[in-house]
Formats: structure tokens, sequence, C-alpha cells
């Protein structure tokens, strides 16, 4: 197979490299020996590194470096499968134009400082944060950032563990329309602490889903107070037997995958004994 020359570069007024200067998309993906970005010597700073960059993609690539900072002009960033430590904001004050930030599968993330960037981090509308049973923090969250109304405000989160709601800034987020609990086989039941975050965005958030829970064994009560939800999924969760009281805003329940007879049994169409407690949802598909 023959090499291919994979820096595209310019130099600009300043005698600096512009790093891929027209490129916008980029996915990296199965590559286990790749350790660096550039070949040494090779600039990449003052905004030069993929300054147009929009979409970076990077999975299985456990040797890769992180990046010393985020393209200026990223908006979706999704790694997975990658060993970094943490996560390498622009050391700039401007403003941070990344919407989406997807980071899967990552055992040595032990930080995402999302908090310390939080005012510059206001067009973040999608993250998720899925296999990473190292994390611990996700910044410092100063006074400074309460008193200035800085807050998430998000579209869509997704998380493999509940106590994830309990890291600043999740645990300050101002809206929410779509939440996302999957891919844990520990967790048995919700923490009581779970409660005060939900009711929070009890108000906004309006799709709910419980998907590949191996453990879990009940869904938390207050479902019920949820004014706004309108959709409900669960998928492969085999160990759940009981519904609790849902909200009467909800359209469309659906049961997805390998769960527990009893729960097909007691919600089912034909002669369920509980069909009446989910019988105000105009949409119902139990699998």
């Amino acid at each position: 197979m023959p090499k291919v020359k994979w820096l595209q570069s310019k130099f600009n007024g300043n005698d600096k490299y512009d790093a891929f200067p027209l490129l916008e998309v980029l996915r990296i993906y199965e590559l286990e020996a790749l350790e660096d970005w550039f070949e040494a010597g090779v600039a990449a700073e003052d905004g030069c590194l993929f300054p147009c960059l929009i979409n970076l993609m990077l999975e299985n690539c456990p040797k890769l470096k992180e990046l010393p900072s985020l393209p200026p002009k990223l908006k979706n960033l999704e790694i997975e499968g990658i060993r970094w430590t943490t996560l390498n904001f622009c050391s700039n004050s401007n403003p941070i134009p990344l919407e989406t930030l997807w980071v899967c599968d990552c055992p040595n993330i032990t930080s995402l400082p999302l908090a310390d960037e939080i005012a510059r981090l206001a067009a973040l509308r999608s993250l998720k944060i899925t296999n990473c049973p190292n994390l611990i923090s996700l910044g410092r969250y100063r006074e400074m950032d309460i008193t200035n109304n800085s807050s998430l405000i998000l579209d869509y989160l997704c998380i493999s563990h509940p106590s994830v709601l309990q890291m600043e800034p999740l645990k300050s987020i101002a809206s929410l329309k779509k939440l996302s609990i999957s891919d844990n086989d520990e967790v048995v039941s919700f923490p009581n602490e779970a409660e005060q975050w939900f009711l929070k965005v009890r108000s906004s958030l309006s799709q709910l889903g419980f998907i590949y829970l191996a453990s879990l064994e009940s869904l938390p009560s207050f479902l019920e107070s949820l004014s706004s939800l309108q959709s409900l999924h669960i998928d492969v969760v085999p160990m759940l037997r009981e519904l609790p009281n849902l909200p009467p805003s909800l359209k469309s329940l659906t049961i997805w995958g390998k769960c527990h007879p009893e729960l097909k049994e007691r919600y089912g169409e034909d002669g369920g004994s509980d069909r009446h407690k989910i019988a105000h949802v105009p949409h119902i598909h139990i699998d």
C-alpha cells in the first residue's frame, strides 16, 4: 500500500504553519499505533491547528496523544476508545463554539473541565459521557459562574451512571430536553439525590430513555412529577418487573428488546393486570 502524505499546510504572513487550512471534517479510526498528530517541528499553535475544522471524530486510537488545544472553529467532537486523561480546551478567552461533545469508552479519563469553561461553552447542546469508569470531575464550579448566570442549557444528555448528574455543571443544569441513561451493568436503583436533579428539569424534559441497564430493578418513583415528559423509552432492561406511576403528559411508551417476562405479563395489551395504569398513554409499544 502506498504511503499517503498526511500533512497539508501553508505558511501565512507571519511565517507560521496553517496545518490543513481548508479541512472541515476529520475522522481517524482504528489506527492503534498512531501516537503523534504531526512530525516533530511542525507548528500547531496560535489557532494554526486545523483552523477550519468543524467535525472531529476519533475512534479506537489508544496511543494517540491529546490535542494541545481544540481547533478554533470546532463544533462537533466525538472521541471513543481514546486513552486521554482529560480534554484541553482553547487557552484563550474566546467563546468555544463546541455544540456536540461525545466521550465514550475512555477508561483513563478522570476529568472533563466543563465547569471551568462554562462561560465559554454557551453553544454546547449535546453531551454524551458513557463508559468512562474513572471520571471523577467535570471541573470546578466557581461562585462567579453562578452570579453571571452561566449554566448549561442542553438539548440532549446521555450518561452511564446517575452519579454524573451530581457533578457540576450538570448538577446546576438550567434546561434539558432529552436524557438517556445507558450502558451500565451495575446500577440497581436510583439514589435519593437524583430526585432533586430531575425536579429541576421537570418543566423542560420531554424525552427519557433507560437503555442497556443489565441490573436495574426499578425506575424512580418521581417520574410521575415530570410534567413535560412525553416519551419514555425502555430498551434491554431485563431485571425491571414493574413501572412506577407515569405522568399524565406522557404520549409514548416503548418497552423494547430483552425485558423481564413479568413486565410483559403485567402491562401487556392482552389481559395484563396493570395495563390500566398506563391506559392514559396514547401510544404504547411493548415488544
